[in-house]
């Protein structure tokens, strides 16, 4: 029978992967609002208010050349601009909120918001927080790491649009930090020379999310206490790409989908080498988040 611990490992894997693209239990904040790329605006400022009663220790800070012009409304030629100073804070699956102010000649406008994973930033501006008067802007991030979109406020009708440029560099943002995550792998061979061998073990990854993408790398711990090294790749929040190096031209190459408890499912290839011929197996896995 073919030793497929390495195949356990590739599902161990998936699952962490799942656990970074959605958030870890245990390296998260949860908010009352989920962040996604497709919140409202009601929600992302729903979220901005919550997380900012945490006190949750900024992981950078950056700075942006700002300018903003109404162009239709009551306050329709009016240009705010200024150095536009935020304070990131990470809240679990690739996202952030933010706090920080507008400042410039008799300008200091307190700010907050949220920036996903996938580059979208919802900004709120508090220009009179008593008389909750807001300017409200949404926007993506281009390249260089600008952003830009438009905005409406403070006044009704107001409406215009936005630019923040980097001030430090072409991409302020900040290093995406490992999330450490465990599963639970099992996984049987369906077809081919090692059919009906089945995979099992604790999969260990630290995994890394950037802009929608994730870079994820570890260990599978076999029973035995032998461990396969694991590389992979997250592709939005709903596909894992994994790749198991079993040595000597041995691989185990699958792919998944994060269900809705977090856990993952898919197919994979085991292929293995022996006296100069090359084989191929074909099964399926599931890995299970461990709290």
């Amino acid at each position: 029978m073919q030793n497929l611990g390495s195949g356990k490992w590739l599902l161990a894997l998936a699952g962490a992967l799942l656990l970074a693209a959605c958030g870890s239990p245990s390296n998260s904040t949860p908010s009352a609002t989920p962040i996604s790329e497709s919140m409202s605006v009601e929600e992302a400022r729903s979220v901005s208010n919550d997380l900012e009663l945490q006190g949750r220790a900024p992981e950078q800070q950056v700075v942006f050349d700002f300018s903003g012009k109404v162009e239709e409304g009551p306050s329709k030629d009016t240009v705010l601009s200024g150095k536009l100073t935020l304070e990131l804070k990470p809240v679990g699956g690739g996202h952030f909120v933010f706090m920080g102010a507008l400042t410039g000649n008799n300008l200091n406008v307190p700010a907050k918001g949220v920036l996903t994973r996938g580059g979208r930033i919802y900004i709120f501006f508090e220009v009179d927080k008593a008389n909750n008067l807001l300017i409200i802007g949404t926007g993506k991030r281009e390249a260089g790491g600008m952003f830009k979109g438009p905005f409406v406020g403070p006044a009704a009708g107001d409406r215009g649009s936005w630019t923040a440029t980097p001030v430090s560099g072409p991409t302020p943002m900040p290093t995406p930090q490992p999330q450490k995550l465990s599963y639970d792998f099992s996984g049987l061979v369906e077809d081919g020379p090692a059919k009906g061998t089945k995979l099992e073990g604790r999969l260990n990854l630290e995994v890394r999310l950037k802009e929608g993408y994730g870079r994820l790398e570890g260990k599978l711990v076999l029973a035995d206490g032998s461990e396969i090294p694991v590389k992979g790749a997250l592709a939005g929040d709903k596909k894992v790409f994994v790749i198991f190096d079993l040595g000597k031209g041995g691989r185990i190459v699958g792919e998944g989908d994060i269900q809705a408890d977090k856990s993952i499912q898919g197919p994979f290839i085991l292929v293995q080498q022996e006296n100069g011929r090359t084989s191929l197996s074909q099964g399926s896995w599931t890995a299970t988040p461990i709290p």
